[in-house]
């Protein structure tokens, strides 16, 4: 199938989403990191509309955590009138995002890959980076859930 230039966004996203599928299916008792689930809140419109925002403020959160910046590979789809989905994969860990301009919301997924990293402060840094104003997460533990099930 060949893929148009239009396309390009849409295809590393869904890589992206196979590459963290695949990742789940592996056994995960011995996997260290964890997921967090996150929304924030009050965040600025501008920024949630602004893709080259959205792919900086991500690739920093990356960087910050020990990422080297040739390793971080990003995707930020635009959706029209509004909103944007945004995959940043590297091999420290991957955060999957989706914004609500009209309600001045983002929905973050943070997935780590090692037990040395602080969720917490990337999700403050990207809380900063949106203007968020109020933000509302959870941990899913790793290893501790029978998660090989179908369902």
């Amino acid at each position: 199938m060949e893929w148009g230039h239009a396309a390009e966004p849409v295809r590393k996203c869904l890589l992206g989403l196979a590459i963290l599928s695949v990742l789940a299916l592996l056994d995960v008792t011995e996997i260290a990191g964890g997921r967090w689930v996150a929304e924030i809140y009050g965040c600025n419109t501008e920024v949630l509309e602004n893709a080259r925002l959205v792919e900086a403020a991500l690739k920093d959160a990356m960087l910050k955590l020990g990422a080297v910046p040739q390793s971080v590979q990003a995707t930020v789809y635009k959706f029209y009138p509004q909103g944007l989905s945004g995959v940043m994969l590297s091999p420290v860990g991957a955060v999957m995002l989706h914004t609500w301009p009209e309600e001045h919301a983002a929905a973050l997924d943070l997935y780590f890959y090692r037990s040395d990293v602080d969720p917490e402060s990337v999700l403050r840094g990207l809380a900063r980076a949106f203007g968020a104003r109020e933000e509302s997460a959870f941990r899913l533990w790793r290893g501790e859930h029978e998660i090989r099930r179908r369902v």
